[in-house]
């Protein structure tokens, strides 16, 4: 698990990423993988749903590239809180990714270390390894490890958001 942890933190401090990597070791060794073949996806990304999943697993040796549109807006009712996928000149403490301006489009791979069931509230917990990158209007990500691609909004309040970012993702061996 250190080689794990240590080569998970080198691959995201080269990207400029942010890395959590669990206590526990994942249950067998990850296996080597080949990149998978190109694909283009378009996707919607509503600025009220929180992660996105898109259906997309990457690895390492794969590149992704990021073409995004559209607007949202981070307080339903204030004009002056509309964004297009750069999002807004504005950074705060509690951004998902600080380095990125508040409701810009990110994204998130993340790897599924283990799962199970609170039994307090019977809610599945998930333990994943898992980077955050800023993708903006226009984005490029070398992939660090095997992972499920994700896409949101730069801000940890949803609930009073609304719009939509539209995004073309490419996913090409480096």
């Amino acid at each position: 698990m250190a080689d794990l942890r240590r080569r998970t933190a080198l691959a995201a401090a080269a990207l400029g990423l942010a890395a959590v990597v669990p206590a526990r070791a994942p249950a067998q060794a990850v296996a080597p993988v080949a990149p998978a073949a190109p694909l283009e996806k378009k996707l919607v990304v509503p600025a009220a749903g929180g992660w996105l999943d898109t259906g997309i697993d990457v690895g390492p040796g794969e590149e992704l590239l990021f073409a995004a549109s559209g607007e949202i807006v981070l307080q339903k009712g204030n004009p002056g809180a509309v964004c297009g996928p750069e999002g807004l000149d504005l950074v705060t403490v509690e951004q998902p990714v600080p380095v990125a301006n508040l409701g810009a489009l990110i994204g998130r791979i993340a790897q599924l270390v283990a799962s199970r069931v609170d039994e307090g509230s019977g809610r599945e917990v998930r333990d994943e390894i898992f980077v955050l990158f800023p993708i903006g209007a226009a984005g490029r990500a070398a992939v660090p490890f095997r992972g499920r691609l994700y896409l949101g909004v730069n801000e940890n309040v949803l609930s009073d958001n609304g719009g939509e970012f539209e995004v073309l993702v490419v996913r090409r061996p480096l």
